[in-house]
């Protein structure tokens, strides 16, 4: 009888080939049956089992790769397929690393461009307090919320000072610019322009707008009973015009340029206890109660204002 696999050589011996309903019994040669041995090993081998499946389920090795085009493939070892959710995990990985790159290229691109604070040394004293920007008239002539908006257009911004719960006190600014300094000192120049015209229009056209700003500013100055950091600054500020047009008795330039000066604006109070914070709030206003007590608008100011 001859192999029923070659059809050559003598059969020899017997084998079973296939599984379940079929398998079937063979008789080959010895070469046929150590083919068909090896053929078995080497399927076996081709499989293994992976920890955390359902018992007797197992998974063919398979290589993952990536395409040219970035998709994630599957090249299955010896023409075996694999389970297709591997395929799935690859990509839906791809996928995340892919939106995170997205996002933190959008976050890199929201920062916006690099900003510098313009110095203002040269700057007119008139028109500063320390290292910022008195923009005084231009607030109360209401028009500081437009120059906010132009600025922007161009890329730069007003940065005010809050301390002690009071937003922008005593409307004084930075001016931070991201273009080049030359442009930014032509916009300053504009800026100071804008506001020297606001402080005139105030004397000129605007006077009770001015007047509200300084009798209440007074009247606090006067009569409170508790008086922050933050809010002292912003008391003073208006009284710095009427004191630069020498409208005021009882209290000069100087002087109150020196108290501005002093201001403290860290908000360092906050760190104090509510009646520690209190009492210091007490004492100063105690001490404004009595400088400010014979401070008052002149006769000049009275024809302007009353």
């Amino acid at each position: 009888m001859k192999c029923e696999l070659c059809h050559q050589a003598d059969a020899q011996t017997a084998i079973t080939r296939g599984e379940g309903d079929e398998a079937e019994e063979l008789y080959v040669c010895h070469a046929c049956a150590k083919a068909e041995r090896l053929k078995r090993q080497k399927k076996s081998q081709r499989t293994r089992k992976v920890t955390g499946l359902p018992p007797g389920m197992s998974m063919s090795i398979t290589q993952i790769s990536r395409s040219p085009d970035g998709e994630i493939t599957e090249d299955p070892v010896d023409g075996e397929n694999p389970p297709p959710f591997i395929g799935a995990i690859m990509n839906a990985f791809q996928d995340m690393v892919s939106d995170i790159e997205k996002a933190q290229q959008t976050a890199k691109a929201e920062k916006g461009p690099k900003y510098h604070d313009f110095p203002v040394p040269r700057v007119d004293a008139a028109y500063r307090i320390g290292n910022r920007l008195h923009l005084e008239g231009l607030h109360l002539i209401g028009e500081l919320d437009a120059v906010k908006r132009a600025l922007r257009a161009l890329k730069m911004e007003l940065v005010g000072v809050s301390a002690d719960g009071i937003n922008e006190t005593g409307h004084v600014y930075t001016l931070r610019y991201s273009g080049s300094s030359e442009q930014a000192k032509r916009v300053v120049e504009d800026l100071l322009r804008e506001e020297r015209n606001a402080r005139v229009r105030l004397f000129e056209e605007l006077p009770r707008v001015l007047g509200d700003s300084l009798c209440r500013a007074l009247a606090v100055m006067k009569n409170c009973r508790l008086l922050s950091p933050g809010e002292y600054f912003d008391l003073l500020s208006p009284l710095r015009l009427a004191a630069k047009e020498e409208m005021l008795d009882g209290i000069d330039s100087a002087e109150i340029e020196r108290r501005l000066a002093e201001a403290d604006l860290t908000s360092s109070e906050d760190k104090l206890e509510q009646a520690e914070r209190d009492r210091i709030d007490a004492e100063r206003a105690d001490e404004m109660n009595a400088r400010f007590e014979d401070v008052v608008l002149n006769e000049r100011a009275e024809e302007k204002f009353l």
